[in-house]
């Protein structure tokens, strides 16, 4: 099954680009060329790969579940402009580890699991693609994971004692 399917013309002759899903690994199908490729951030989807068909280069950028073509330097499906997709910045790291540590800590594995999921949030909006100050809303998210966090111990300690 495709998780996405674009057909782009280049001089005249029409060429098919599908991504699918594979075991382990994602599959970029080119006119039935199947070539296997792996994320660039062992996080979440992070994917910026370059596809020369003839002489035309197009770009296959997908971040998380939301993929998107760039031909000619303009993705097909928002019409945006082009913007190479960056590495993870540190502080999106630092507020991971603050996420997990301290929801480990602080309410065991439930913590933890809410940890995890505020940190895919944060990661992967920190990888936005059209160039926005993103740290003000990975802070928020940070700080309402610790403060739902400290709310289970509470909690489950005044269910306790």
């Amino acid at each position: 099954m495709a998780i996405s399917k674009w057909d782009v013309s280049v001089n005249g002759k029409n060429h098919t680009i599908e991504i699918k899903r594979g075991f382990g690994a994602l599959k970029v199908v080119v006119d039935g060329q199947v070539e296997k490729v792996r994320s660039q951030n062992f996080w979440i989807m992070l994917l910026d790969r370059e596809i020369r068909i003839e002489d035309k280069v197009l770009n296959l950028v997908m971040i998380g579940t939301k993929a998107d073509l760039a031909v000619d330097g303009v993705y097909l499906g928002t019409g945006e402009k082009y913007v190479p997709v960056g590495r993870t910045p540190a502080w999106a790291w630092v507020m991971t580890a603050l996420m997990l540590i301290l929801g480990y800590f602080f309410s065991g594995i439930i913590g933890l699991l809410i940890g995890l999921l505020g940190s895919t949030f944060c990661i992967s909006r920190s990888l936005r693609i059209d160039g926005k100050n993103t740290l003000p809303i990975c802070i928020i998210i940070t700080i309402g994971c610790i403060a739902v966090q400290a709310a289970i111990m509470f909690l489950v300690m005044q269910l306790l004692y």
